[in-house]
């Protein structure tokens, strides 16, 4: 069996991680910067989606630890993520865009609040990028928790009403009919959650570069994390 623990070296990787409440843009940027560079893209909070997806399905509660465990073997065992496109997959069943519903995401908000269930997760997220030579991953805590050592740190943001529009945009583009202000309602509520929860609560990391994304586009901020890197040393300014 693989020690994650032992053998995960940030030293080994570049890793340049996008940490940030919901809506954001984490995760369009990330493929973005990752597609520019041609290393993996990750996005972490898909493996809390998919837990929370399994106990939907399942129609289980949470406080089932058996179910859990149970659970979260299954996605180590049969987990899997398009490095190019994100695409995530159970074995064979893409769950991209099942994994998206308002319904999966607030029950893996919710999920997430739980200790026992961030500690489990955390080698199955390090494994998805063990063994790729570069890696841009997004969450809630990247560049804290999953990859405290990372040689490059954002922290990215936008007002909540920007967010509500996009969360709209990309529910209306599913076929999904949204309230803007329900939506914003449910912004509110997560970023109290993130923010308030004892372990890995959301906030940037101390050596993280804080930008917000309100009134930018999404080539504009994965351009800035670039100069970034460049600056960091992390790459050189002909690999993009």
């Amino acid at each position: 069996m693989l020690d994650l623990e032992n053998n995960f070296s940030e030293n080994k990787l570049k890793v340049i991680t996008i940490d940030g409440p919901a809506g954001s843009g984490k995760s369009s940027v990330a493929k973005i910067v990752a597609h520019k560079l041609g290393w993996i893209y990750v996005t972490t909070g898909a493996i809390y989606r998919t837990l929370a997806l399994l106990f939907h399905e399942s129609n289980m509660k949470i406080t089932d630890v058996e179910h859990i465990e149970r659970f979260i073997s299954f996605i180590s065992e049969r987990y899997r993520q398009e490095s190019s496109t994100g695409r995530v997959f159970i074995g064979e069943r893409e769950i991209s865009h099942e994994i998206k519903s308002p319904f999966v995401s607030e029950l893996s908000s919710i999920l997430a609040q739980e200790d026992f269930i961030r500690k489990r997760l955390l080698p199955i997220q390090r494994k998805v990028v063990l063994n790729n030579s570069g890696a841009v991953v997004d969450g809630r805590d990247m560049g804290t928790v999953v990859f405290p050592d990372a040689p490059l740190k954002i922290f990215l943001t936008a007002s909540a009403e920007e967010r509500a529009e996009r969360r709209k945009k990309e529910l209306s583009q599913n076929g999904q009919n949204a309230d803007i202000k329900e939506i914003l309602r449910e912004i509110h509520e997560r970023d109290e959650r993130d923010l308030n929860r004892t372990l890995s609560p959301l906030k940037p990391a101390v050596d993280a570069f804080s930008l917000d994304s309100t009134c930018f586009s999404q080539e504009d901020i994965a351009n800035k994390i670039l100069q970034l890197a460049v600056q960091k040393d992390l790459i050189i300014s002909r690999e993009f």
